[in-house]
């Protein structure tokens, strides 16, 4: 379990952590604001007094109160001629005097509560054991009762106090259940249709079939944030292998997966398939495929995948030409048909510079923010030669009808720094996303926030230069987190290579001024990972696909929570 704060929320959340230990303790408990031990007692102490400090003076001006409306009543009771008046004023006299009693008596045993309980706390303190005292075990606090002493777990945390651990749905989990033959690598992941995941690989032994196979596993996620998994496919036909494999699911029941069969020069193919397209009762998860489909050739980065509406979907990646020879963005739009095929309706270009390190996150339904890393751009126009470093860029596209469309002015957000590594892009609030990157140049991790003019899309750099951490990692990547327009907050996650532990940054926005602050730092994983991919369950929750070091794949869920 993890924990840790919401941004702008004006107190801090709960990073509910993930099949490790909690990190952090004693700041988190400090960042509340709740006092403990005997601190706890010296405050409720504090409360009971001024409560009795209310009743003693509201007693004080209920007497004065009582005694002038009854000297006045009385006084008007006996110059009235009137037998009636009299009579009327004689009884509001009597009755004034039970109202005062009701009401003095409450008063009264409001002082003799606080005074009781005042006394019985301050006895607790004085002769229960200290928590100086207590050893409690790791994730726990001690807490001074009306008992006694009391070692509590931390939030997020199950026990005794003595033995407080993770609770079994944020343990780690195999995704692959009774298999072990399997080595994986370039694990991602994606959901669809509110509760459906699907996860694929490559199987770098192989096995009984052969080495670099692609692989995939669908499921779906209860509300705990357990999944039930189905057995390994291969996708992947033949002796084929899919190097960096991506899949995103588009519409309710169907996926796309996007590949490369080589390294350094491989040709690249997507495949579509349809989930419980056989009509048999229960089999949801049963996978009817298309055929791959060959649609760019000479691959030797990632590419990115993007869903959209009407069983579409978006791939980006380096486009190559032999005649002229050039490196340019390239994009195509695919659709799924209902037997699982996947067609390709068009080819786009997002930029005419070469790009490598692509990333995707959904703007709107149909819009998408691209980032990559591109080659410098020399501005023929300008008699100076300026020159804009792309190194850190980003494109905003579109789909209109049967075509993507991207804006010919990309952002920068280091328009003069390049060794920019890993990044990854994630919306934070409506027209607006982060920008999370490896500086390789300074040795930091950087976020930068942007915003996106809705008519024109146009992008603004909001915030630069923000370090949320020192040093390298291998990679960089985002989740979206739920936001509302008041409380805007970015999620990263990425490797501590000192530590050797698997960590996520929790930063929050500010709107109205611009601003990133109060960014914090928690081990989802004590331990390195050879690749990870996250989505976002929804009700706070985040499910991590990761594969270890030694190939084994698991899925971790963690939660962030007002606390």
């Amino acid at each position: 379990a993890l924990s840790t704060a919401l941004p702008s929320f004006s107190t801090h959340a709960v990073l509910l952590r993930a099949g490790s230990t909690m990190a952090s303790k004693d700041g988190l408990a400090a960042e509340s604001g709740v006092p403990e031990g005997n601190d706890a007692v010296d405050y409720l102490v504090d409360t009971l007094g001024r409560f009795r400090k209310f009743a003693e003076f509201n007693s004080k001006e209920l007497i004065a109160e009582h005694a002038e409306s009854r000297t006045k009543l009385q006084h008007d009771a006996s110059s009235s001629e009137n037998a009636a008046v009299r009579l009327a004023l004689s009884q509001s006299v009597t009755s004034d005097k039970e109202t005062f009693k009701e009401t003095k008596g409450i008063y009264d045993m409001m002082v003799t509560f606080s005074n009781s309980m005042s006394t019985l706390l301050k006895n607790v303190v004085k002769h229960a054991p200290a928590c100086d005292d207590n050893i409690c075990g790791e994730h726990a606090t001690c807490t001074v009762t009306s008992t006694g002493v009391a070692c509590i777990c931390a939030s997020g945390y199950v026990g005794n106090g003595h033995d407080c651990h993770a609770p079994y749905e944020f343990m780690p989990h195999a995704i692959l259940v009774g298999s072990s033959t399997f080595r994986a690598a370039d694990i991602n992941v994606c959901i669809f249709a509110s509760d459906r995941i699907a996860v694929v690989f490559r199987d770098v032994v192989g096995g009984e079939v052969s080495a670099n196979s692609g692989h995939i596993v669908i499921g779906r996620v209860k509300e705990s944030g357990m999944a039930a998994l189905a057995p390994p496919e291969k996708f992947t036909i033949g002796e084929g292998v899919a190097f960096q494999p991506v899949v995103t699911g588009v519409g309710q029941d169907r996926i796309a997966i996007a590949w490369r069969d080589d390294l350094e020069k491989g040709a690249c193919y997507m495949r579509g398939a349809v989930l419980g397209g056989n009509g048999i009762r229960g089999a949801d998860t049963a996978i009817t495929w298309g055929p791959k489909v060959n649609f760019c050739e000479s691959q030797a980065h990632k590419m990115a995948l993007v869903s959209l509406p009407q069983g579409r979907f978006a791939i980006l990646f380096s486009g190559k030409s032999r005649e002229p020879a050039e490196s340019f963005g390239a994009a195509v739009l695919g659709s799924v048909g209902p037997k699982g095929e996947a067609t390709v309706l068009g080819q786009f270009r997002f930029t005419d510079s070469a790009v490598c390190r692509l990333e995707v996150t959904p703007l709107t339904p149909t819009s998408f923010i691209v980032a990559a890393r591109a080659t410098k751009h020399v501005d023929e126009l300008d008699p100076a030669q300026t020159v804009t470093q792309q190194e850190a860029m980003a494109v905003h596209g579109e789909m209109v009808d049967n075509e993507l469309v991207f804006s010919p002015n990309p952002a920068n957000v280091e328009p003069e720094r390049g060794h920019i590594w890993s990044r990854d892009v994630s919306l934070i609030a409506p027209n607006t996303y982060a920008y999370a990157y490896q500086d390789g140049q300074e040795m930091e991790i950087k976020m930068a926030v942007l915003g996106v003019d809705p008519s024109t899309h146009l992008m603004k750099v909001l915030s630069r230069d923000k370090v949320i951490r020192k040093g390298f990692s291998p990679y960089v990547a985002m989740l979206p987190m739920p936001y509302a327009a008041s409380d805007p907050h970015t999620l990263t996650f990425y490797e501590d290579t000192i530590g050797n532990t698997s960590m996520v940054n929790l930063c929050s926005w500010s709107q109205s001024e611009h601003t990133l602050s109060r960014c914090q730092d928690f081990p989802w994983l004590d331990e390195r990972v050879e690749s990870v991919s996250g989505v976002r369950l929804g009700s706070g929750k985040f499910l991590l696909a990761f594969a270890t070091e030694s190939g084994i794949p698991y899925y971790s869920v963690f939660g962030v929570a007002k606390k």
